[in-house]
């Protein structure tokens, strides 16, 4: 008797644990195959909502290389800020790897632009080496952020890393995947690119080689990052080979 009550409970027990594992995949599958997505014009809960106050108490990452950062990012970054109470900012490097611009001094040119920007003082910037989601974990952040131009234009790439940030936590680190949110840039932004300012900065660069006027580069680059760091963009960047 005892021995079938013991046989039925290790039964029921194995039951029990194959479904919760069954809904846990479900709910990771459920998230890769309808991501969540924030559409322009960004919300803001109530300032005295139960939300508002838990989302003051959070911490966020928003990861991205950042190769340069341009006035697209800036302006999620601040609303990021506004919402939570401390968002880092990450960027990833990959110690085997050569970078025209390394991590480091990307992490300078973004610390710049929002160490003058007044409504970002809860914002860091940090170079990770390694899974960012390990090192997100490390700073008890409760969302993981990605800024696209829209889903459309870059789903598919985003597809490939939602599904190593969702899957890899749970394979490699044996802890429950923070979830990826996906913001959508302003409109007013979305035709600026990392890739169309370093086309721009390696035409200021041929314009001051070959001692042409470049005024009206150094305008048309106002136009995509904040203009007190025109000059290290235009700097830093007209030096690497644009492709």
């Amino acid at each position: 008797m005892i021995s079938a009550i013991l046989d039925h409970q290790f039964l029921l027990g194995c039951a029990i644990a194959l479904l919760s594992a069954a809904a846990a995949i479900s709910i990771l599958i459920f998230r890769v195959i309808f991501p969540t997505i924030i559409t322009h014009p960004w919300q803001l809960p109530s300032k005295d909502s139960r939300r508002s106050k838990l989302d003051k108490k959070s911490t966020v990452v928003l990861a991205g290389s950042f190769n340069p950062p341009h006035l697209g990012h800036l302006v999620m970054i601040r609303y990021l800020a506004e919402r939570y109470g401390r968002v880092i900012c990450c960027i990833g490097v990959n110690p085997n790897k050569k970078y025209d611009v390394t991590p480091q001094s990307r992490a300078e040119i973004l610390r710049e632009m929002l160490i003058h920007d007044g409504g970002c003082n809860n914002v860091t910037v940090e170079v990770v080496s390694g899974y960012i989601w390990r090192f997100a974990r490390t700073q008890n952040a409760s969302l993981f952020f990605r800024g696209i131009r829209t889903w459309d234009a870059d789903g598919g790439d985003e597809r490939t890393l939602q599904i190593l940030n969702t899957w890899g936590p749970l394979i490699l680190g044996w802890i429950w995947p923070m979830k990826t949110i996906f913001l959508e840039g302003d409109p007013k932004y979305r035709h600026v690119s990392s890739t169309l300012v370093r086309q721009i900065c390696a035409r200021r660069k041929e314009a001051i080689d070959n001692e042409d006027d470049s005024a009206d580069i150094n305008d048309e680059l106002s136009q995509l990052v904040p203009e007190r760091v025109v000059g290290k963009v235009a700097d830093v960047y007209g030096a690497t080979i644009v492709k």
